[in-house]
């Protein structure tokens, strides 16, 4: 029996700072989807009450070696 193969993971990277940061931040997530990602950046930032302002999601393209923005990231949550 042929077993059904998972659908391909995506590395997607939030890219982000505070109101009282210096500087920015990357947190980097495996998703099927962008929406699945930002699920995730969504409830990592709930779970620890932060409320980071989004300046750009990028997505890994790994034919090119580089990272690729996200047109419908929109540099917001919710």
């Amino acid at each position: 029996m042929k077993r059904k193969r998972d659908p391909d993971l995506k590395e997607f990277r939030f890219h982000y700072h505070y109101d009282d940061s210096l500087g920015f931040s990357d947190k980097y997530f495996m998703a099927q989807n962008f929406d699945e990602a930002k699920e995730m950046f969504e409830y990592a930032c709930c779970k620890r009450h932060l409320h980071p302002h989004l300046d750009k999601v990028e997505k890994w393209n790994r034919w090119k070696a580089s990272w690729e923005k996200v047109s419908n990231s929109h540099n917001h949550l919710n």
